[in-house]
């Protein structure tokens, strides 16, 4: 755990916990683990980690960083079980949910988002995502689902045709009050479980925050096998949880808005390619949607995720 200058880490009762799975996450890790240490001075924070049995240097950055590392217990990696066990063993009122190769974007990308939360109201807050480092269709998207506007989410949000600038909650960069947390963990499916979780306490009265001023870069550049997969899993938790009506219309619109964007910024070959990207991407989340017809031994197969 990080600790306030003058008192040792053991007298302290963490405000926050960061809670961050792991796995071969050394090349990512030091400038969070670095941020996480600067905001120490004025919150007090530990912080909790599971790892997924890294063989590169992560687990002795964390140790060096104070954190508590625990492992997966012979269990397979979960989104949702693997944050649970986390959040259990976390002692702080306040769980900031991060993922490894998050980079706090400047030294103000936390205290806003806390502040979100002081309303009794707020369940959960979550930061914006600047896609540094990401493909064009990646940043497009990233883009979409976080903007620089400020957005309140409550009940009615639900009614609104889910896709690209709909999200709900994300817990790659994410905070919530243990106590709600408590009452509503992370439910168990293969992916989304940050939009299952939002939908059940939006759907209890609460509300949520998009808080742009808190921020922090994050970006991928994914392989066309990798996206397929990524989006089976994603068609598959978002048809269970009955978040896919008229996504091919708000697909479709996106598409319409990427590609013009990515013409504009990065010219007609990138263009081309992002029709190929998107289609791999939406075969992927169809036939996720599908999984409960497809035999188990080939949505293993097709999915990213581990499944029974």
């Amino acid at each position: 755990m990080s600790e306030l200058p003058g008192r040792p880490a053991a007298r302290l009762t963490p405000r926050v916990s960061a809670i961050i799975p792991t796995l071969n996450g050394a090349a990512t890790l030091p400038p969070l683990l670095a941020a996480i240490a600067r905001s120490a001075p004025g919150i007090p924070i530990e912080i909790v980690a599971i790892d997924s049995g890294s063989r590169d240097d992560t687990v002795r950055l964390l140790e060096q960083a104070g954190a508590t590392v625990l492992d997966l217990g012979g269990v397979p990696f979960g989104h949702a079980s693997a944050r649970n066990r986390a959040a259990e063993r976390a002692r702080g009122e306040i769980l900031l949910f991060l993922t490894q190769d998050v980079e706090p974007a400047g030294e103000g990308w936390l205290a806003p988002l806390l502040e979100a939360l002081e309303a009794p109201e707020v369940a959960g807050a979550f930061g914006r995502q600047i896609p540094r480092g990401a493909s064009p269709e990646e940043a497009f998207l990233v883009g979409a689902n976080y903007p620089a506007q400020p957005r309140t989410l409550a009940a009615g949000t639900l009614r609104e045709p889910f896709g690209p600038g709909a999200t709900f909650f994300s817990n790659a960069f994410g905070a919530m009050r243990r106590a709600v947390w408590e009452r509503f963990p992370f439910p168990g499916i293969v992916m989304s479980e940050d939009q299952a979780w939002a939908r059940e306490v939006l759907r209890a009265g609460h509300t949520i925050r998009y808080i742009p001023s808190s921020a922090v870069f994050h970006g991928h550049r994914l392989s066309l096998g990798r996206a397929f997969r990524r989006n089976f899993d994603s068609g598959s938790s978002l048809q269970q949880l009955g978040l896919t009506g008229g996504v091919w219309l708000t697909g479709l619109a996106h598409l319409g808005r990427e590609l013009a964007w990515i013409t504009r910024e990065h010219g007609a070959g990138a263009a081309t390619h992002a029709v190929v990207y998107e289609s791999v991407r939406m075969v992927g989340f169809q036939l996720g949607r599908m999984e409960r017809a497809i035999p188990k031994a080939l949505a293993r197969a097709m999915g990213e995720a581990p499944r029974a």
